[in-house]
C-alpha cells in the first residue's frame, strides 16, 4: 500500500508540474521570442518485489523548451540580410530623390538652359537682356550643384549620427547578453530551469542581428560567445566587449570627409572597423556612406570640374563687349581702366576636381559687369558671336571618357546608375522580406504557443491529476480497510 502511495503521489506531482507548464505556456502565448516549453517525465527507478520487478510511478527531469537552434540561426541569418536590403534601400531612396530630373529643375534641365542661352546670345551678342538670362542660367547651375552636394554631405553627416546611436543599442544588447550568461550560468549550477533566460538571450541576438551578421556558439569551457562575423568576439561568457565611436581626419575617414566618425573596440581604439561588419544596418548605411554618397560626391565633383573649365576654355578666347583700345602694331590692349579684356573665365573653379561642387561659383568679372561675358573672337566686332556660338556647341561635344561621353550623357549615367542600385536594393528587400516571413513561420511552428494544443494538454494533464488522486484515495481505503480488520 506505501507503493501504491508513493506511485500515486508521484504522478500527483507530475501532473502539477505539467499544469503549471502548460498554464506558464498559455500565459505566454502572446510574449515574443517566447519558445513553449513541456516537463520531461520518465519512469521511476523500478524495484524487484518477490522476484517480481515492480514500476514506482514517474519523475520529472524538469521543463525542456522546444527549442531548433539551426532554425534560429537562419532566422538570425535572414534578419541581417533584410535590415541590410531594407536600410540601404530607405538610403538609396533618400539619394534619389536628391536628382530631380522628372521635373524642369533638375540640373540636366537648368545646363540645357544655360547652353540654350548662349545660343540666344550668340544670335543677339550686344542684347543685354540676353546676357543677363546667360548669367542667371549660370546662376541655377551652381546653386543646384551646391544643391546636390550639401544634400550628399548632409546625408553623409545624417549616418554619422545614426552611427553613434547604432553603437549605443548595440552595447546595450552586448552588455544584456553578457548579464542572460552570468544568469543562466549561476541557474543551471544549482539545478534551476534556464528556459525563460535563454529565451530573452535569444531575443537580444536577434537584436544585435540587425545591425550585423551574428555568429554564436558554445566554447569548450561551456561559455556561450557571441561575435560579429569578420569583426570579433563581442561576448564570451560574462565577459562582454564593447563598441566605441569616435571622430576621424578626413584622409583617414572611409568618405574622405572632415567630421567623419569611424567605429572601435572600446578597448582598442587604434584601428577602425567599420568597413569589417558584413550585413544588418551597420554595414549598410556605412556602405552607403563609404561607397555610394563618396562616388557621387566625386562624380558631381569631377563633372563640375570638366564643365567650368570647358566653358572657360573658350570664354577665355573671346574679348569683353566694349570699346578695346588697340597699340600702333594693331595688338589690342589686354587691360584697361574697366579690367582685363581678354582670359576672363567665365565660371571660379579649383585647380583640381576635389570639392569642385563646393568652390564652383560664377568668376568676380562675369558677376560684375555682364559685358564681362564674351561673345567675339575679336575685339571690338561687333556682330562676332563664334565664342557663344563655340560654348553652346559644348553640349553636343564628348568631352569627357576620352571622347566617347558628352556632359549630359556622363551625369544621365551617374544619376542612372543610382537609379539601377535603388531598384536592385528594393528587389532585394522584398525578397529578404518574403525569406525571413517563411523563416519567422518556420520557427513559429516549431517553437511557438498553440493555444488549441495547450487548452488540450491543460485538460489531459487535469485528467491525470484527477486519476492520481483517485490513486491515494484507494491506497488511503485499502489502508483503513487493514486497519479496521486489526481492530
Amino acid at each position: 500500500m506505501s507503493d501504491i502511495l508513493s506511485i500515486g503521489k508521484s504522478g500527483l506531482f507530475a501532473s502539477k508540474q505539467s499544469l503549471e507548464t502548460t498554464g506558464h505556456n498559455i500565459a505566454n502565448a502572446n510574449t515574443e521570442g517566447y519558445s513553449r516549453q513541456r516537463v520531461i517525465q520518465t519512469t521511476n527507478v523500478p524495484v524487484v518485489s518477490y522476484g517480481n520487478t515492480e514500476g514506482t510511478g514517474v519523475r520529472t527531469l524538469g521543463n525542456t523548451r522546444i527549442h531548433d537552434e539551426f532554425v534560429e540561426k537562419r532566422l538570425n541569418s535572414h534578419i541581417s540580410q533584410h535590415e541590410f536590403a531594407k536600410e540601404r534601400t530607405n538610403r538609396l531612396e533618400q539619394i534619389e530623390n536628391i536628382f530631380n530630373e522628372t521635373d524642369n529643375e533638375g540640373l540636366n534641365n537648368v545646363m540645357n538652359r544655360f547652353y540654350n542661352s548662349f545660343r540666344d546670345l550668340a544670335n543677339q551678342p550686344e542684347n543685354e537682356a540676353v546676357r543677363s538670362v546667360v548669367r542667371d542660367t549660370a546662376t541655377l547651375i551652381i546653386k543646384d550643384v551646391h544643391r546636390i552636394r550639401e544634400t550628399l554631405d548632409g546625408i553623409s553627416s545624417t549616418i554619422d549620427r545614426n552611427l553613434q546611436k547604432n553603437v549605443t543599442d548595440i552595447n546595450s544588447s552586448i552588455n544584456r547578453v553578457c548579464q542572460l550568461n552570468k544568469e543562466i550560468a549561476k541557474l543551471e549550477n544549482i539545478g534551476g530551469q534556464s528556459g525563460d533566460l535563454r529565451d530573452q538571450r535569444d531575443t537580444a541576438i536577434r537584436t544585435l542581428s540587425e545591425f550585423f551578421d551574428i555568429s554564436s556558439y558554445q566554447d569548450n569551457n561551456g561559455a556561450y560567445v557571441v561575435a560579429a562575423k569578420n569583426v570579433g568576439t563581442l561576448v564570451a561568457g560574462g565577459a562582454a566587449q564593447e563598441l566605441s565611436i569616435g571622430p576621424v581626419e578626413a584622409e583617414k575617414a572611409g568618405n574622405n570627409m572632415p567630421g567623419s566618425v569611424e567605429i572601435y573596440f572600446k578597448d582598442r581604439t587604434g584601428e577602425p572597423i567599420s568597413k569589417s561588419f558584413k550585413g544588418g544596418t551597420l554595414s549598410s548605411i556605412i556602405q552607403v556612406r563609404n561607397d555610394d554618397i563618396k562616388k557621387l560626391r566625386d562624380n558631381i565633383d569631377s563633372l563640375t570640374f570638366e564643365f567650368a573649365n570647358s566653358v572657360n576654355a573658350l570664354h577665355r578666347r573671346g574679348f569683353v563687349n566694349r570699346q578695346i583700345e588697340v597699340s600702333p602694331n594693331g595688338d589690342p590692349v589686354k587691360f584697361d581702366t574697366k579690367g582685363a579684356t581678354t582670359n576672363i573665365d567665365f565660371f571660379k573653379i579649383g585647380a583640381s576636381s576635389t570639392n569642385s561642387a563646393q568652390t564652383f561659383d560664377l568668376s568676380d568679372e562675369v558677376k560684375s559687369d555682364l559685358n564681362n561675358i564674351a561673345t567675339a573672337l575679336l575685339p571690338n566686332a561687333s556682330g562676332d558671336n563664334r565664342v557663344a556660338l563655340a560654348i553652346s556647341k559644348l553640349q553636343h561635344e564628348k568631352i569627357l571618357g576620352d571622347g566617347t561621353r558628352t556632359l549630359e550623357e556622363q551625369y544621365l549615367q551617374t544619376i542612372g546608375s543610382i537609379g539601377l542600385e535603388t531598384g536592385k536594393a528594393r528587389l532585394d528587400a522584398q525578397q529578404s522580406e518574403g525569406i525571413l516571413a517563411q523563416t519567422k513561420q518556420m520557427k513559429e511552428r516549431i517553437s511557438g504557443v498553440s493555444i488549441d494544443e495547450e487548452a488540450a494538454n491543460l485538460m489531459k494533464y487535469q485528467h491525470a491529476y484527477d486519476a492520481s488522486a483517485k490513486v491515494l484515495k484507494a491506497s488511503d481505503e485499502m489502508f483503513k480497510t487493514v486497519l479496521a480488520i486489526k481492530n
